[in-house]
């Protein structure tokens, strides 16, 4: 085989691997969607069950002019809830790997709400906060930082021996080992927590919208769900997909550029040259 056959099949080869693989990502959403159909169109199910397309898009087309105040109204309740949650949990995984006696003070308290379903607080959220944004936007920064506290004090604990002592060897303090060993090292770490808390905080701000509010997408849901109109609450639900997505996207392509420098991000190393082959 010549140098420039070998080229254009590896050209090929490139080309078919970038149309496959989005093909794959989507043959099952569009199998789910033809089954959707099928089986609205032919009344195997009740629309109150399962709606046609045209029922989905008349409720959309119904919730138009509400959505836009709707969908800023969750934004803010729940980017709050999610940055309040994401600086106070990993600062108190940091705090508490630190300092042994902030551990030994906090770390049963920390352990006994790290269990308790958050849903389970929403009547005490009401009678402590009232109603309004305050105990929603509370609520969602509960959830998401009990997920980043159990993180980072766990990545914490996990940091290889080997480059603590070497920097003690180089005569770095505790504090430097903190600033230039530990937190690089956790920070890829914590990435995966933190798209699985931004994840939960959409699913918390349905609940936490529930708690009376008067806006938002999740008391557009309470609407539709009062007059059993499950096309606006499958609509609602996909609007929530979308935001939840979007969402994961942004941190995701933060998460290509700060950790770079990783090998699952360079591409090489004995991970990434086993996992995803295929």
């Amino acid at each position: 085989m010549t140098q420039a056959t070998e080229a254009k099949t590896n050209l090929l080869t490139i080309n078919g691997d970038r149309w496959r693989k989005p093909l794959r990502k989507l043959a099952v959403p569009a199998l789910i969607i033809i089954l959707w159909i099928v089986v609205s169109e032919l009344g195997l199910a009740k629309a109150r069950v399962i709606p046609s397309m045209a029922d989905m898009w008349s409720a959309l087309q119904g919730l138009l002019e509400l959505l836009p105040a709707a969908i800023l109204t969750t934004l803010s309740i729940t980017l709050s809830g999610f940055f309040i949650g994401l600086v106070l949990g990993t600062a108190m995984g940091l705090v508490m790997a630190y300092s042994r006696l902030v551990r030994e003070f906090l770390g049963s308290v920390f352990d006994f709400l790290r269990p308790v379903p958050v849903f389970a607080l929403i009547p005490l959220f009401i009678l402590w906060f009232g109603i309004g944004r305050a105990p929603q936007i509370a609520l969602i920064a509960m959830g998401t930082s009990v997920v980043l506290g159990v993180t980072t004090l766990e990545a914490i604990r996990n940091v290889p021996s080997i480059y603590i002592r070497a920097a003690l060897t180089l005569g770095a303090s505790r504090r430097r080992i903190y600033l230039t060993v530990i937190i690089p090292y956790i920070i890829p770490h914590l990435i995966g927590a933190i798209r699985v808390a931004a994840a939960a905080s959409w699913g918390l701000d349905v609940a936490a919208e529930f708690m009376g509010s008067q806006q938002g997408l999740g008391y557009l849901i309470v609407l539709q769900q009062t007059y059993l109109r499950t096309a606006g609450i499958i609509v609602l639900v996909i609007v929530y997909s979308i935001l939840a997505v979007i969402t994961d996207t942004i941190i995701a392509l933060l998460e290509a550029r700060v950790t770079r420098w990783t090998e699952r991000r360079s591409g090489v190393g004995v991970v990434a040259s086993i996992v995803g082959r295929t």
